[in-house]
């Protein structure tokens, strides 16, 4: 079981997210404002993606923030990113690793709380309580693979 973190410590994971977020953009420096993010929404879901740096679609690294709707569950999946990186910014997303959702292993992720995302990791979320912003860096190509479909 992964020790708790001290308040500092979420802080600091944050502040790596962006630093990875930086050496993900190209040789210009970029400042993206909340109203010049471009929103696309992730199908039926509700969900919302904003890209910030990099491709998804390409062998890069690349950043993202996500809006998750209140009451979205995210059914077990994985990606083929290399890696992931994510934190959440606000709102408490329930999460878990596995290939069947289960409420009971679910572990609260709140404001700064940061995961790993391994290649082809299965895992799902529930925004149960309230909606969700997280922020991410990955190692693309990206893609998302259902668990359980062919």
């Amino acid at each position: 079981m992964p020790r708790k973190l001290t308040y500092l410590q979420p802080l600091l994971l944050s502040a790596a997210v962006a630093i990875c977020a930086t050496m993900a953009s190209a040789d210009e420096p970029v400042i993206l404002l909340h109203e010049d993010l471009a929103w696309r929404s992730m199908g039926n879901s509700g969900m919302e993606m904003a890209i910030l740096t990099g491709d998804p679609a390409k062998a890069a690294p690349y950043s993202f923030m996500v809006k998750v709707p209140q009451g979205t569950r995210l059914p077990p999946h994985a990606h083929p990113d290399a890696w992931r990186h994510s934190t959440i910014i606000s709102g408490t997303l329930l999460w878990a690793f596995g290939d069947k959702f289960d409420e009971a292993s679910m572990v609260a992720l709140t404001p700064g709380s940061f995961w790993t995302e391994p290649s082809g990791a299965n895992h799902f979320g529930w925004a149960r309580d309230g909606d969700v912003l997280a922020v991410g860096t990955a190692m693309g190509p990206s893609g998302m693979v259902p668990v359980g479909v062919d």
